[in-house]
């Protein structure tokens, strides 16, 4: 049960990471003028530097102000400019280009085919492309080596050059890939030639992942669908389910458990920190042997930007641990997201990094305290004190417990990505809230023997992997049933055709303002809990709105 006493949570960086938001989106409408935001920065900078500790509430705006014009010409200067009309309006033209794959769709379809993103490295005149510019590409592959795409490797080929057009009234392909950053498709690629190879380290991250998916059949009659459910979350091929899955887990809200994102990498750090405590591993060891295989896990897995980002929160925050720092989870969230996106500027337009940072965000704001509350307020047995409690009274209160928990992981997750599933995907599910609840420790228990298994075979006990393998299956089987239940239900999927885009963006920053002003007046929260009904409301008439 949780403390009766709460503290506030503190995340300096989250200051940061809004002023870095504003001024990546200002930089989509007009590019910086870098020497005078450049200089309005470094002014602001030193100012605030100066009143820091006289007057706070001014050093505040004139670090925000200062962050913002920085975040400006930092964006205008990294993120690619979009095609103009002229070039939108060129035909189709044939052109040869150099480049590195970056990321891997396809790796090789049964017909020899490969898809993905790349950099380009050198392009002739005719592409109207320029050295890194990034690119949507499809290839014929060659019959012999290499047998399939590797992310790291560099290509040349003669292909065919089109501008993407940019559809703001549908969420196609199209959309996901200029709203990355992506603004020219490379298709029917031939004279396919490798001139250089990916590292060692990929490749041997690519022969890992092939050993790993064999792990995980162990056992399996070779066609049974169960081991493709387990294959596709352990390892993130979505590829690996067959359509009729895919349709079903897309529907009913739960397609999440399949993208290698927070809650793998959160039960596998935990499964490694038990471990090495296990070991007598000293707290501020275990996130030095931890965290490099805990990346590695990410890196045999694709690394996809969500692993990625999901690595980059446990970073943060198992580091807290070695270096004796205060251990925030909400620190931690807004300290990647940050980092992120100096990396990845482009990484801000990408649904996955919206759904992942509204989502979790949206459970350290609203989820927790509802959960904090909902304990407090109805604690059962309040008159017995707990050193009288039987056996039955224990576990019914750490059953209720558990079930006010889950409730409010999942309501809170639901509450933050509804809008933008809404105005992405065109549909949301109610039904998920109750789903997630129900398959979430289903989820985890599979990963955690997932993981058990990959570890016994790789130590060279495969029969006992195969038993665990087995174990999977049966957890597996489980949920998959309760997801064909759901979707037999009336109204589990409610389509959202017309949903606008800017109504899930207003909807969700009203939402967060209305977390920040509860978060900045907890004691207000203790007097009077129905303030917790505001930010599930805006979010349910905003839902309704755009339905209309």
């Amino acid at each position: 049960m949780v403390s009766q006493k709460q503290s506030s949570p503190r995340a300096p960086a989250l200051s940061l990471l809004v002023s870095v938001i504003i001024g990546f989106c200002i930089s989509r409408a007009a590019e910086a003028p870098a020497w005078i935001t450049l200089g309005s920065a470094l002014v602001l900078g030193v100012f605030s530097a100066k009143i820091a500790l006289t007057r706070p509430h001014l050093w505040l705006f004139c670090f925000f102000a200062a962050a913002t014009l920085s975040a400006w010409t930092y964006a205008s200067w990294r993120l690619p400019s979009p095609p103009g009309h002229k070039e939108i309006d060129l035909p189709v033209r044939e052109a040869t280009l150099h480049f590195e794959v970056t990321q891997v769709m396809q790796a090789r379809t049964a017909y020899g085919g490969a898809s993905g993103l790349g950099r380009v490295l050198q392009a002739d005149a005719t592409s109207r492309l320029a050295e890194g510019d990034r690119i949507y590409f499809r290839l014929k592959l060659p019959g012999a080596e290499p047998t399939e795409l590797l992310r790291g490797s560099t290509i040349r080929a003669v292909g065919l050059i089109k501008a993407i057009q940019p559809d703001t009234q549908r969420n196609t392909f199209d959309t996901y890939l200029i709203d990355t950053g992506v603004y020219h498709r490379f298709t029917r690629g031939r004279q396919f030639e490798q001139t250089k190879a990916p590292s060692h380290f990929e490749a041997f991250c690519q022969r890992m992942n092939k050993r790993f998916e064999s792990y995980l059949r162990l056992g399996s009659p070779g066609s049974g669908d169960l081991p493709r459910i387990y294959v596709a979350m352990l390892l993130g091929q979505k590829a690996a389910l067959t359509p009729e899955q895919n349709e079903r887990f897309r529907t009913s809200g739960t397609m999440h458990f399949f993208a290698i994102s927070g809650l793998h990498i959160g039960v596998i750090a935990t499964v490694l920190a038990q471990f090495l405590l296990l070991m007598r591993v000293p707290r501020k060891i275990s996130p030095f042997i931890g965290l490099p295989l805990l990346y590695l896990y990410v890196e045999i897995t694709g690394a996809s930007p969500s692993a990625v980002r999901a690595f980059l929160m446990a970073l943060f925050f198992w580091l807290s641990f070695a270096l004796c720092r205060q251990r925030s989870p909400l620190a931690a969230l807004a300290a990647s997201a940050v980092f992120v996106l100096i990396i990845a500027p482009g990484q801000l337009w990408s649904l996955g990094f919206q759904l992942s940072y509204t989502v979790v965000l949206s459970i350290l704001l609203f989820g927790l305290p509802l959960y904090e509350q909902a304990s407090q307020r109805l604690a059962p047995f309040t008159l017995l004190p707990e050193s009288n409690w039987s056996l039955w009274h224990r576990f019914y209160a750490s059953s209720q417990d558990a079930v006010f928990l889950l409730f409010s992981i999942s309501f809170s997750a639901w509450l933050a990505s509804a809008p933008l599933s809404a105005a992405f995907f065109g549909y949301f599910s109610p039904l998920a809230i109750i789903l997630n609840i129900l398959l979430v420790n289903l989820v985890a228990v599979a990963i955690i023997t997932g993981v058990i298994s990959l570890a016994l075979a790789l130590v060279g006990l495969p029969f006992l992997a195969e038993f665990i393998n087995h174990a999977a299956w049966l957890t597996i089987a489980v949920m998959d049933r309760l997801v064909t239940a759901s979707t037999g239900m009336p109204m589990h999927v409610i389509s959202t055709p017309d949903f606008h885009k800017g109504t899930a963006y207003t909807v969700l920053t009203i939402y967060f303002i209305l977390l920040a002003l509860i978060q900045r007046n907890r004691d207000r929260l203790n007097q009077n809990v129905l303030i917790l009904a505001a930010p599930p409301a805006v979010i349910i008439i905003g839902l309704l709105w755009g339905l209309a």
